[in-house]
């Protein structure tokens, strides 16, 4: 597992733009690769996947609820 380290001497500069491109292009290359881990996970195990459904049908029946009783 790779941990995300902030300050490092490697980076050329801490201020610069392309150490702020790297740093965030690292970030979103950790939350894609973490987010397919967590699907991979998901999907193989039909347990956690009826779950995760309920939950997800049950915060759109939530909000759409929600949206029903203001109007």
């Amino acid at each position: 597992m790779r941990f995300l380290h902030y300050a490092s001497s490697s980076s050329p500069s801490s201020g610069s733009l392309s150490a702020i491109l790297q740093a965030a292009t690292e970030l979103l290359t950790w939350f894609v690769s973490s987010m397919g881990k967590f699907l991979d996970f998901v999907t193989s195990n039909p347990v956690v996947l009826m779950m995760f459904l309920i939950l997800l049908v049950g915060s759109a029946v939530g909000m759409l609820m929600r949206i029903w009783h203001s109007a």
